[in-house]
């Protein structure tokens, strides 16, 4: 299919999976950028920076895990290989990097709970610690399953592309 000008159109539907593919990488890379920044400086060592960063990290995903979806989307959909085994792979880093945030973050919780005994201040603490249990177990479980699913499948889209 040809527009007026003699350029090719791309289909409709191939085009909004482009689009789909660039807003999450644009998603993607504002959200890691942001992620990133939120470590630094490191103070690894003080367990109240730990704490606070890691929650804050947990806090901050939503737009990075977006972004890598729609982008693993977008890829597995026009069957680029090549971009679903690089999301895949950034899927994997990051669930590592959750994990052994997660265990940081899990032995800093007697040191969190020995220190704040306000009650007012202690509900808040009890919440937030609720709120990176669940977001540590889920965030690194869906990007490691995003990250399989997309090797799976670019493994298929060789084979039958």
């Amino acid at each position: 299919m040809e527009s007026r000008a003699g350029q090719p159109v791309l289909p409709p539907t191939d085009l909004g999976w482009r689009l789909l593919g660039w807003v999450g990488l644009v998603f993607l890379v504002i959200g890691l950028l942001d992620l990133g920044l939120g470590w630094y400086p490191p103070r690894f060592g003080s367990a109240e920076w730990e704490f606070g960063t890691i929650t804050r990290t947990l806090d901050s995903l939503p737009i990075s895990v977006l972004g890598l979806a729609m982008v693993m989307a977008s890829a597995v959909q026009r069957r680029v290989t090549w971009a679903m085994r690089a999301a895949a792979v950034l899927c994997g880093i990051l669930a590592a990097c959750l994990v052994a945030a997660f265990v940081i973050f899990l032995l800093d919780i007697p040191i969190a709970l020995r220190t704040v005994t306000d009650p007012v201040l202690r509900t808040g603490l009890d919440r937030a610690i609720v709120k990176a249990i669940v977001q540590g177990v889920l965030y690194p479980t869906v990007l490691a399953t995003v990250g399989w699913r997309g090797v799976r499948a670019a493994g298929r889209a060789r084979t039958f592309g």
